[in-house]
């Protein structure tokens, strides 16, 4: 075979170095945010892959939209960019990759529970592990014959990966944002400004360390299987941040939500396309930031039931708070958000007010809720939200 130049970071190092020993079943890289450790472990599997004949590769997430806009971006772009993908060997359908020597890469996710109690693999890596339940990290587990290898944020208090750390057959990889010597200034004044906006997030995200977050704001909440019923939508407008479209379906005093949009990069144009794919139900009350009366007029146009959000936060989220939540399961994105909203602090002191960061579908959320629980308020018939009548 060719001699590969790929540029690499100390992540990928470590990580080769540890599929070498037999004994090692479990690899766990712990990291904080552009640290490299997704991208260095779609350079592993390649590398492996191409080196080992006749292997069987699995890559899951907890949703398929997840992996596909993550993984599967990462791994087909280092393909393409060592100039060896064949488009002729790339089955989209099953989206598996075959190698010439017969080595395959499928990518699938763990809500598809007939590839979930499939077939076995020799190596699997599952991207944000701690997004997976213990009964589906079992499912997996059993079926892997070699090495299982994982990465997370450790935003969670408490995960079953904490435990895998601590077998004898695991080796932990932690790394951080300063083990990338290709990511731009600019984001790493981002990542190391996380300081000056909330120290249990600079130890995630920054550090790579766990954090107990102590002020996590909503605790309202179960994961689960998402029931259509009295619907409305709540969106918040974002381009750098996400654009966050979310569902909150009222079923016997039970909200059961779920994400419909959760991407950065797209335009009002975007999201007007896009909510006409999804085919959003134009009747359905649709609260926007009012802070974009453009947006919601452009909305109007359309045909949708756009009407301006109100925007108090406090009182917003204590009528989140009156509800019990379901969280659809395949809702990465909300989920990820719902575990890491938290109020600000002063050190002990809890601060009546939220950190910005993880807030673009608790905003969505929080407007159609906060809507829902004003409107059915007895003896309220004004509202105040903006161009909003009987």
């Amino acid at each position: 075979m060719a001699t590969l130049d790929i540029k690499h970071t100390p992540v990928f190092t470590k990580n080769f170095e540890a599929i070498q020993d037999k004994n090692t079943r479990f690899i766990v890289n712990q990291g904080g945010s552009r640290s490299s450790k997704t991208y260095s472990l779609c350079q592993l599997l390649i590398v492996y892959a191409l080196t080992h004949g006749n292997t069987v590769i699995s890559v899951v997430r907890k949703s398929f939209p997840a992996l596909r806009s993550t993984v599967m971006r990462d791994f087909f772009e280092i393909m393409e960019t060592l100039g060896i993908y064949d488009p002729n060997l790339h089955h989209k359908t099953e989206n598996t990759y075959r190698f010439l020597n017969g080595s395959i890469v499928e990518f699938f996710s763990v809500d598809d529970a007939q590839k979930l109690r499939g077939r076995k693999r020799d190596i699997l890596f599952a991207n944000e592990a701690n997004e997976l339940s213990f009964e589906e990290f079992q499912q997996l587990n059993m079926r892997t014959g070699k090495h299982f290898i994982l990465d997370f944020n450790p935003s969670d208090n408490y995960s079953w990966i904490y435990d895998v750390i601590n077998k004898e057959n695991s080796v932990l990889i932690k790394s951080t944002y300063k083990d990338n010597p290709f990511l731009e200034e600019s984001i790493i004044k981002e990542i190391e400004n996380l300081i000056n906006v909330d120290e249990g997030y600079y130890r995630i995200y920054a550090l790579g360390e766990q954090a107990v977050l102590k002020s996590t704001i909503y605790s309202n909440y179960d994961i689960g299987d998402f029931i259509q019923n009295d619907s409305y939508y709540g969106l918040d407008i974002g381009f750098n941040h996400p654009m966050a479209l979310v569902e909150v379906s009222n079923y016997d005093g039970i909200f059961y939500c779920r994400e419909l949009i959760y991407e950065s990069g797209m335009t009002v144009k975007d999201l007007l396309d896009r909510m006409l794919t999804l085919n959003i139900n134009k009747k359905t009350e649709l609260l926007v930031d009012s802070a974009r009366p453009d947006v919601i007029e452009d909305l109007r146009r359309l045909g949708y039931n756009a009407k301006g959000a109100r925007k108090e936060v406090t009182e917003g989220i204590n009528s989140v708070k009156s509800y019990k939540l379901v969280l659809d399961k395949s809702s990465t994105n909300l989920i990820k958000e719902m575990r890491n909203y938290k109020w600000k602090s002063n050190g002990d002191n809890i601060l009546d007010q939220p950190v910005k960061l993880y807030d673009d579908a608790m905003d969505a959320l929080r407007y159609a809720i906060h809507y829902y629980h004003l409107r059915n308020k007895k003896g309220k018939t004004d509202f105040g939200f903006s161009s909003f009548s009987f």
